[in-house]
């Protein structure tokens, strides 16, 4: 709540804002910054009450032009801004060239959904969920009521999806409750949700396919087939026309083979440095692993990039040793798909049916619950004959605080 407060504070004074993300954005980083900068506009800005908002992404590509249509990014128009804003960044120097503009400001604010955050700004709301576009519904639009557009729902929808690998990953009750009611939305104002699926996860091309099938061949099986490693070099993108952007959800293969529990990709950047991705299954934290290399992440999904002149094989050794530590914590367990299905039993041994003793109990609990509603129902009917226009007048009052206190979405746990 103090976070809260602080942020509306920090809001109403700043007429100079800086937003920015981590450098090389995915999805959410760039959906949640041009979703903040628009909720921001449409909730302080006003004839009287101009808000300046520059955008600034670093390695920003033409795949997410669609989602900056109508914004001016990486245009500075101020020496110094009224408060800086970092989003989907576990610390400032995920900005890249643009984290001096982050340290020079009057007040910033930290807004992130990674597990390893360092909680550097001055306000931190640092929620652990899929994605930071979560934060942006459940935080503004449910918790403070901010009134949202639809091209606003469009954008959360597209990082949230990104971020979960299409719902597959990292998600939570109340991931699903947010997509539900986008969803609900998605008929009700015709935000055509599905287009925006089919964009990232239908609409493969042939450089992506070519570009996976070099990933594929390059794939090296450590530590009893437990770690599955893939390399992408410069020569592959050269050869098969491919970007940076088709390799999202590559390392995601490597995981999905039986028995390997860390997956890893390699990729190569124009500077010889590497942006190494990770993924683990189950308790297996790669988020800590990370970490350890200078990075950070989730606890199955996480990544490092490695510094110009760091040897690749030495960054290979450190790699494998944390991987192969996070390994022997994790005890060898049955696949839990072998027990899931055996017919569950009773109380004396038999199949639960609604003559059995939990079932029973649930329908005396129903009763009950039924007897004390009739009986209220009763003495409101008793209270109404006797005093109806107070009753009637209570009510409408009721009803009307009732309304005024309902809202969208569900707040970030």
């Amino acid at each position: 709540m103090e976070s809260a407060i602080q942020c509306l504070n920090q809001f109403q004074k700043a007429k100079r804002i800086a937003i920015m993300a981590h450098k090389s954005p995915d999805a959410d980083a760039v959906c949640s910054c041009v979703a903040l900068k628009r909720l921001i506009k449409k909730t302080y800005e006003a004839d009287d009450n101009k808000v300046d908002i520059d955008i600034f992404l670093e390695g920003l590509t033409d795949k997410y032009a669609p989602f900056t249509k109508g914004e001016t990014i990486n245009v500075q128009n101020f020496k110094r801004y009224d408060l800086a804003i970092c989003l989907d960044c576990p610390s400032s120097d995920r900005t890249g060239i643009y984290q001096k503009i982050f340290k020079r400001a009057k007040d910033t604010l930290n807004i992130d959904h990674h597990e390893t955050n360092s909680k550097f700004a001055s306000n931190n709301i640092v929620s652990i969920c899929s994605s930071t576009c979560e934060i942006i519904y459940s935080f503004f639009i449910y918790i403070l009521k901010w009134e949202a557009t639809p091209d606003i729902y469009r954008l959360l929808y597209a990082g949230i999806l990104t971020d979960t690998n299409n719902l597959s990953q990292n998600i939570t009750k109340n991931t699903l409750k947010i997509i539900s009611k986008l969803m609900q939305l998605n008929d009700e104002l015709n935000l055509n949700l599905p287009s925006i699926k089919d964009y990232f996860f239908k609409s493969n091309t042939v450089e992506q396919i070519t570009l996976l099938q070099r990933a594929l061949n390059s794939i090296m099986f450590y530590e009893d087939n437990k770690i599955a490693v893939m390399k992408l070099v410069k020569q592959d993108f050269n050869e098969t026309g491919a970007s940076k952007d088709d390799t999202l959800g590559i390392v995601d293969y490597a995981i999905s083979i039986k028995g390997v529990e860390i997956g890893v990709i390699f990729i190569k950047n124009e500077d010889n440095t590497y942006y190494v991705s990770l993924r683990s299954r189950n308790e297996i934290d790669v988020g800590e692993v990370a970490k350890q290399m200078g990075g950070g992440g989730h606890h199955n999904i996480a990544a490092f990039q490695t510094k110009e002149g760091d040897a690749l094989a030495d960054i290979k050794a450190k790699l494998f040793a944390l991987c192969k530590i996070e390994l022997e914590k994790v005890q060898d367990t049955e696949s839990p798909i072998e027990n899931l299905f055996i017919e569950e039993k009773g109380p004396d041994n038999e199949p639960f049916d609604e003559e059995s003793e939990n079932a029973e109990t649930l329908s005396n609990e129903k009763d009950t619950t039924s007897t004390e509603l009739a009986t209220e129902n009763a003495q409101t009917s008793i209270a109404e004959n006797e005093k109806p226009n107070q009753v009637a007048e209570g009510k409408q009052n009721e009803d009307a605080q009732s309304d005024g206190n309902k809202g969208d979405g569900n707040q970030t746990k």
